[in-house]
């Protein structure tokens, strides 16, 4: 077994322990945003929102449907990542995959990060600015290290493009 795939093993596993952590928890909190109105007394609700459930607007509604899409992107990404790391032990570095991967992965981090800015401004502004640590989104914590991490796997996605391209010209070469 080659260096490379051997010190890619604690990480292999690692990824696969977090993925199941994260699907085990966004999937409750999913399940946690979809019932909440079904349970409009409950003290939960109390601290969620200091608006009444009676008084629940589309705005409300459209913050619970961000907060699953966010979960839901958060899950994708580790997903993605998982892949490419599985791809980096099975197959030989700088194939098309790994290129859409890391340029995949790099686009998602900065969407998901930009978009859960944009959800946590618009959380305080319809929940009368009460601090929206309540509303937990699974997210990356930096938004400028977010955004840099994202450009830097896009640009490596173009570095492993180009290597790839002078890999396969070497071999017509030789």
């Amino acid at each position: 077994m080659s260096s490379h795939k051997t010190q890619l093993k604690p990480l292999k596993f690692l990824l696969n322990f977090i993925f199941i952590i994260v699907i085990i928890v966004v999937g409750i909190n999913i399940i946690g945003v979809i019932f909440t109105p079904f349970f409009p007394e409950s003290e939960f609700l109390s601290g969620f929102s200091s608006v009444p459930y009676n008084e629940w607007k589309l705005s409300i509604l459209l913050l619970m449907i961000i907060s699953i899409i966010l979960n839901i992107g958060f899950v994708y990404s580790v997903y993605v990542f998982k892949k490419l790391v599985r791809s980096f032990y099975e197959s030989p570095l700088f194939s098309k995959f790994q290129i859409l991967s890391l340029k995949l992965l790099g686009q998602l981090i900065i969407l998901l990060v930009i978009t859960k800015s944009v959800f946590d401004k618009f959380s305080n502004l319809i929940l009368e600015n009460k601090k929206s640590d309540e509303i937990y989104v699974f997210s990356f914590d930096s938004t400028f290290m977010a955004i840099c991490l994202g450009l830097f796997l896009i640009y490596l996605s173009y570095v492993f493009k180009q290597a790839k391209d002078l890999k396969d010209e070497n071999e017509l070469t030789v």
